[in-house]
């Protein structure tokens, strides 16, 4: 039986997570997406801009442009899904 404690675990052991840091582009409040401009770094090889879906579609109106955000994604979803970290 999984706990959600050794759910929890496994999700963030997964392969198919990756932590994204970067800062806001810009906010679509009416499809639940964030834009983001990431650099590189440990798991994330490469500065790139790119749109993500956050799970909880009420967190899009707590971000402002500009803002720092760390998030934990799901690679295996277009766009990935994640969650504020």
């Amino acid at each position: 039986m999984v706990t959600p404690v050794l759910a929890a675990l496994l999700a963030v052991a997964s392969p198919y997570t990756a932590d994204v840091h970067g800062n806001v582009v810009a906010v679509d409040r009416a499809r639940g997406t964030v834009t983001l401009h990431h650099h590189a770094h440990v798991g994330m090889e490469m500065e790139m801009t790119m749109v993500v879906r956050l799970r909880d579609p009420r967190q899009p109106s707590q971000l402002k442009i500009g803002q720092f955000v760390h998030l934990r994604c799901d690679e295996r979803t277009s766009p990935w899904v994640c969650v504020k970290g």
